[in-house]
């Protein structure tokens, strides 16, 4: 019996194990090259059970063909992070230049491999474009260049950098993009650099710029022009007084279940049942010198229809009420004086309406932005509309 009893001990405690381990759960949040040089890798614990991450092996498969190992020894509990992995002197520092292979292991034998790339190992999804293409001379226009992660590694250490091409016109582009760097780029997201461009000259002069990545890949490149484009009535020439509305495209943020954090991915978390209130955000500029411009609340909206799909579009107006977190927000009658940027929060479905919405189903959305209101040297009945496209945004 004292046989039986062991070996019955010793198969439920070998069942427990099996069972622990297919329980275990965890992720990779993020992997970045922090400024010691050094890895900075957060794990996640998905599961119920507490995790211990014994070891991590790093190969630079730039240099090296075989990993090496390096002790971890941390635990992280249910629904907890870990964060700093790769931080302490033990482990080896990185080059944003080289591309590594990884494997974290647990104390039950779980692993989560993952990779980090550098850009310059494969051409990478570049866009750029001018909002708007056309200006008026004088006016400020805003070079927006759109990077996303086509490869199956994080890449590090993304750093835009534009160059003049070809100009006949006078072309003051900002010396500093807006952000100036994205450390991390998980695969299939997507970074958005901006720079603002002020084009002066004659109807017709013109400012091309490509952009591209530090050390990327040779000739992963895009381009766009800025043309000048003299508005003119019968004989008057109203290109330094035409008013035009813009938008800085990389201001539009979002917050959902009267959360005090404001996001700038492009991804929204649907939630169960889509049942998440969403609010956006945006800037919006005046650009015309003299005259301010009124918002007309009650018709302002954003429009976000399926993409493909049917052309019902799901309307979002002007919120009318302050949202968490507290904010001073352009409603109807209220202004953007000369060469001056507002902030519309948008959030309610029908007009008048004070709560935030939401999205009622997943999937990818062209968005229209509809600004409406009217200059202060007209009347308040002649209202001038603004159709701004957008790229458009991922529910999932």
């Amino acid at each position: 019996m004292h046989l039986l009893d062991n070996y019955s001990q010793s198969f439920i405690v070998t069942n427990q194990q099996r069972v622990d381990a297919q329980r275990e759960q965890f992720k990779i949040s993020s992997v970045s090259i922090a400024n010691n040089n050094k890895f900075n890798i957060t794990v996640q614990n998905t599961g119920q059970i507490p995790i211990n991450i014994t070891r991590i092996w790093i190969q630079d498969t730039t240099i090296s063909t075989s990993p090496a190992k390096y002790n971890v020894g941390q635990s992280v509990a249910p629904n907890g992070i870990l964060k700093n992995i790769g931080q302490g002197s033990a482990f080896p520092t990185a080059s944003s230049q080289d591309t590594y292979s990884m494997q974290l292991v647990t104390s039950r034998g779980n692993t989560q491999q993952f990779s980090v790339n550098s850009v310059g190992t494969a051409p990478l999804n570049i866009q750029f474009y001018a909002f708007p293409s056309t200006i008026a001379s004088d006016f400020t226009t805003e070079l927006v260049m759109v990077v996303t992660n086509n490869q199956t590694g994080t890449l590090a250490n993304l750093v835009p950098t534009v160059t003049k091409t070809a100009s006949t016109a006078a072309c003051n582009l900002s010396a500093t993009p807006i952000p100036p760097s994205v450390s991390t780029l998980a695969p299939g997201s997507t970074a958005v650099f901006k720079w603002d461009l002020k084009v002066t000259g004659s109807d017709g002069k013109f400012c091309t710029y490509s952009a591209s990545l530090t050390n990327g890949f040779p000739g992963n490149m895009a381009s766009t022009t800025a043309t000048i484009n003299a508005i003119t009535a019968t004989s008057s020439n109203w290109s330094t007084t035409w008013g035009i509305i813009s938008i800085n495209y990389t201001s539009l943020k979002w917050a959902q279940n009267g959360g005090t954090n404001w996001n700038t991915n492009w991804a929204i978390p649907c939630g169960s049942g889509c049942g998440n209130t969403d609010v956006w955000r945006m800037d919006v500029t005046n650009n015309d010198p003299t005259r301010s411009f009124v918002i007309n609340g009650n018709t302002t909206l954003v429009l976000f229809g399926s993409s493909p799909g049917s052309n019902a579009a799901t309307q979002f107006y002007v919120i009318k009420n302050d949202y968490a977190p507290m904010h001073g927000y352009l409603i109807n009658g209220q202004t953007i004086g000369p060469n001056s940027t507002g902030t519309l929060y948008f959030g309610s479905k029908n007009v008048g309406t004070a709560d935030p919405q939401s999205i009622s189903k997943t999937g990818q959305y062209a968005v229209s932005i509809l600004i409406f209101g009217y200059w202060n040297t007209v009347q308040s009945n002649n209202f001038f509309g603004q159709n701004i496209p957008y790229e458009g945004i991922i529910v999932s």
